[in-house]
């Protein structure tokens, strides 16, 4: 029988397992992918905050009759929005021919 030197077990057991680390998984990028997601997610919200300021701060230079016709106005479409009449004339037809068979 051959006698096999410990480097060479030592050499065949780094070229086996080689690969093994090459492959696996890469903690660091999931990492940074989860960070660029939590500043992507801050920043849409502090656009979110800063439209809504932007809008209050609108609302309140105006004088009180423009305010109040605004508040009309946005509960006027609110109500348009919300009605279940919003379908087109054609879709209620044929809708409504199908609920009376």
């Amino acid at each position: 029988m051959v006698r096999i030197s410990f480097r060479y077990h030592i050499l065949i057991y780094l070229l086996v397992l080689l690969p093994v680390t090459s492959c696996g998984p890469n903690y660091k990028v999931a990492r940074t992918e989860r960070q660029y997601e939590k500043r992507a997610e801050e920043r849409r919200k502090e656009g979110e905050r800063a439209m809504r300021q932007a809008k209050k701060r609108h609302v309140q230079m105006q004088s009180p009759e423009t305010r109040q016709r605004m508040k009309q106005s946005r509960s006027k479409s609110n109500r348009m929005i919300n009605n279940p009449r919003n379908k087109p004339f054609y879709v209620r037809w044929f809708n409504s021919i199908r609920g009376k068979r």
